[in-house]
């Protein structure tokens, strides 16, 4: 029986084919960097390390809208100068910024949770 292998993603022309495989299976999955390989199919991927992930901790009564503004401005400007594009912004739902994400320009890609490995 075969097993499934872990390949790295070597061209854009590899890359291309394990989104389009992605797609088809109803998955937004646009930066893959290894694909899951089964029977010479494409049946999975992986992104290891390839979007930054931004979190923030901002004090409830130490922080106001505006202050906010120059903040999210800072920190596009920052991602944008290490050329870290596309990136990863997380929200608690308990945010009070949840409601403003995409005002902000962050659209949420799919529902998801994070875990942290221990």
């Amino acid at each position: 029986m075969p097993i499934p292998i872990i390949k790295k993603i070597k061209t854009l022309e590899e890359k291309q084919k394990v989104i389009d495989a992605a797609v088809a299976d109803n998955h937004n999955f646009y930066i893959p960097t290894h694909a899951v390989i089964k029977n010479d199919e494409i049946v999975g991927a992986w992104s290891l390390g390839a979007i930054p992930l931004v979190t923030a901790w901002h004090k409830t009564d130490g922080v106001n809208a505006k202050d906010s503004l120059i903040i999210n401005k800072s920190i596009c400007a920052i991602m944008d100068d290490r050329g870290h594009q596309p990136y990863i912004i997380a929200c608690d739902e308990t945010s009070p910024y949840i409601n403003y994400m995409e005002k902000f320009g962050y659209k949420n890609p799919w529902k998801t949770n994070l875990f942290l490995s221990q």
